[in-house]
């Protein structure tokens, strides 16, 4: 009786439908939309609401306009001096300073990329690519590897306007500027996490015109997280043939906790290409969750050619909409 009831069991399972995989998805019929990442030196939240964003502050600083409405035309074209950024000959506007005081040789300032997204009544499904050597695929694990972060936010006006540039600032472990390691390490926060270094986090979980160490109290960031402020982390990392994927968070810091995040990647044909997964709602106050009917704005990040830390492309934001209009129109499938 035990072994009929296995079979019927195993038949039963048979015919329900497979959950879909981010790689079973036809992407061939899902039309990509073009992305352009750029190359920012060491521009963050900060400079672009200071004097060195040049009249640039004035509509930042009122949050009057976005990235995009300023830095991309109607043809889709980017206005952004990449190419003098990352050979270090730009420099800002009040300071005078390079926007990339360690230049890169033979860097290209632009890095093009393609974005498919689909969506069914479970999950989400993200699909990236772009050119690359595919370094940390064909050269071995040593040195810093080829990565993309994705950023998503839906409950934030300032990250739908100016994307990753809302976490991103100069007192971050990877800038000329970062703060001292003594004092990150007698920190009250960093001292709990045993670390001495200050990693991403959002500029609305600080005092105003605080820096890192002027973090809110305990009740203002879970308020912020209450009401949309968490900015979800999705990550590729490539090794050799082979890629890790991380599910984090942005907020008052960044940190990986959960893996509701699923995905693959590989290089092949001088390109690498990510796929990654997620149910639209996990139940987890620390994903940002998705629902039809409604968009989620992203950013992407590139590291590429091993370039370290910060060294990496940027996107401006740009919004997926599920069942609703956005720059990305993510498709419904079955």
């Amino acid at each position: 009786m035990k072994r009929v009831l296995s079979m019927l069991s195993l038949v039963t399972a048979l015919a329900l439908p497979m959950p879909l995989v981010a790689a079973d998805v036809n992407w061939g019929s899902i039309q990509p939309h073009k992305v352009k990442l750029f190359y920012p030196g060491v521009a963050s939240w900060e400079f672009v609401n200071s004097n060195n964003h040049g009249v640039g502050r004035v509509p930042v600083s009122k949050r009057k306009k976005a990235c995009p409405e300023c830095h991309i035309d109607k043809e889709g074209n980017l206005d952004v001096k990449a190419a003098e950024i990352v050979n270090g000959s730009l420099s800002m506007k009040a300071s005078k300073k390079a926007f990339e005081p360690n230049p890169v040789v033979g860097k290209p300032g632009f890095l093009d990329a393609d974005l498919q997204a689909a969506y069914d009544n479970e999950n989400i499904y993200l699909r990236l690519q772009w050119s690359s050597a595919g370094k940390s695929w064909t050269g071995g694990d040593s040195g810093v590897p080829d990565r993309v972060a994705i950023q998503l936010n839906s409950g934030q006006d300032e990250f739908s306007k100016y994307g990753c540039f809302v976490t991103c600032h100069p007192d971050q472990n990877s800038m000329p500027d970062s703060a001292e390691k003594d004092k990150v390490g007698k920190h009250q926060y960093y001292s709990k996490q045993k670390r001495e270094d200050v990693r991403l986090y959002a500029f609305y979980t600080r005092t105003e015109g605080g820096a890192w160490a002027d973090m809110k109290d305990s009740k203002g960031i879970d308020e912020l997280l209450k009401n949309g402020g968490l900015i979800d982390l999705w990550e590729a990392t490539f090794k050799t043939k082979g890629t890790d994927i991380a599910d984090g968070w942005v907020l008052e810091d960044r940190d990986a906790d959960h893996k509701d995040v699923e995905g693959s990647g590989e290089w092949d044909n001088g390109k690498y290409t990510v796929t990654l997964k997620r149910k639209l709602n996990t139940s987890d106050i620390k994903d940002v969750e998705l629902k039809e009917g409604s968009a989620v704005t992203v950013g992407i990040a590139i590291h590429d050619d091993k370039a370290k830390l910060r060294r990496h492309y940027v996107s401006y934001p740009m919004s997926i909409g599920l069942g609703v209009e956005g720059k990305v129109k993510a498709v419904k499938i079955k």
